[in-house]
């Protein structure tokens, strides 16, 4: 049985090596193989950065290959286990170039076990471009659609004014601003998105611009504001006195209305808005006012000029003067050690001409109100005068003083 053994494993180790033998001699000859749609692995591109450069064509390219070599070896080579550097480290200025490659085996295979005997093309085609980096592109705003009737819009607000791009010089340096439309149609409320926005040229034209082009925030924040409007009439109040009334009076007011914006509660209860009071007693010739509307909370003027003129004039109306001696004044809160140091007082009487004609001095009433009236510093008292009360006269030119002695 021992012997056996020792028989049978010298016969295992012959026909081993006798297949080995069989193996190297037979088997595994030289032999050659055509691989397609090699990948060619571009390197380099880091010089090309350094010189202002950068790669814009022949990333993506193979090539086909016959490779010769033992068997053995040949069987580890397919299109996805080999690869072709392309060195473009030398290439200092823009251009297009044709770039030699090499070939890489995998790990396993010796780069020296194995021969290109032919391929398709020896050089690969790469292009290499200018780069230019554009940080502030500025970001304009355009509107398509219309707002609803009775809305209206402030001009937009964004969250940056300019944008960055970079790439290609020949590209980059086509852009002139970055447009972002806002879509109006139905808008009743403030618009708030982040948006995307186009590039486009000087004459306004889209730019088709390739991948290499680097946009690095694709989007902008924008804000809309949109409000509701009315227009409200304009109104000035006058407060008759010395004679004159409202049909005594021509009033012209400068814009006689204004565009505001506002929520649609703040608007809703508002038909016109008061912008000045005039008291037509202090009124004596024609007169110009310039204001400003003074706006509820929460309302916006929305005319381009903010002020507002007023003019008024008096059409149909007289004067007189009348002169009351002071021996006619009526003296109240008197006090003995005070007298008058004039004779008498003119006042000015205003109204129609059958009005004035009317009024007698004896129907005109001259208070003195010696203590209360009374200016110590200036040793006048104010005087209060009354005209008839059927009267549509007035007084004007006040107030009306006289001057007081005192013992």
């Amino acid at each position: 049985m021992q012997k056996h053994k020792i028989l049978s494993f010298l016969l295992a180790l012959v026909v081993s090596i006798g297949l080995w033998v069989y193996a190297v001699t037979v088997v595994n000859p030289d032999d050659s193989v055509y691989i397609r749609d090699v990948r060619v692995r571009i390197i380099g591109t880091s010089s090309l950065a350094s010189d202002n450069l950068m790669l814009t064509g022949g990333e993506n390219q193979t090539v086909n290959v016959e490779i010769s070599g033992r068997r053995s070896d040949l069987k580890e080579l397919n299109s996805s286990s080999l690869e072709a550097l392309a060195d473009v480290s030398n290439i200092d200025r823009p251009g297009t170039y044709e770039v030699s490659w090499t070939l890489v085996p995998p790990s396993t295979v010796a780069s020296g076990d194995i021969s290109i005997v032919s391929t398709n093309s020896n050089k690969i085609t790469v292009k290499v471009s200018e780069y230019n980096d554009r940080p502030e592109i500025p970001v304009e705003v355009e509107y398509t659609g219309t707002l609803p009737d009775g809305y209206i819009r402030d001009d937009a607000v964004l969250d940056v004014e300019t944008v960055s791009v970079s790439g290609p010089a020949e590209e980059v340096n086509q852009i002139a601003r970055a447009i972002l439309t806002v879509d109006l149609d139905g808008a009743t409320d403030t618009i708030d998105e982040e948006m995307g926005y186009r590039l486009v040229d000087q004459d306004g034209n889209d730019l088709e611009l390739s991948s290499y082009v680097q946009i690095p925030a694709p989007t902008v924040r924008v804000s809309v504001p949109v409000f509701c409007y009315k227009q409200i009439a304009l109104k000035v109040n006058l407060i008759p006195g010395g004679g004159a009334t409202d049909k005594n009076v021509e009033l012209t007011i400068e814009p006689s209305t204004i565009v505001v914006s506002g929520s649609e509660e703040a608007l809703q209860e508002l038909e016109e808005l008061v912008i000045k009071e005039i008291d037509l007693a202090q009124i004596t010739e024609a007169k110009t006012w310039t204001v400003t509307p003074d706006l509820p909370v929460g309302v916006t003027n929305r005319a381009s000029a903010k002020n507002v003129t007023i003019k008024v004039s008096l059409k149909g109306l007289s004067t007189r003067k009348i002169v009351i001696p002071c021996a006619d004044f009526e003296r109240v809160n008197d006090v003995e050690t005070m007298t008058f140091g004039e004779p008498s007082v003119t006042i000015t009487v205003r109204g129609t001409a059958a009005a004035i004609a009317a009024i007698r001095e004896s129907d005109i009433q001259v208070i003195a109100d010696m203590t209360n009236g009374y200016d110590a510093s200036t040793k006048k008292v104010t005087l209060e005068i009354i005209l008839p009360e059927n009267s549509t006269a007035g007084i004007i030119g006040g107030p009306y003083l006289v001057t007081v002695t005192t013992e």
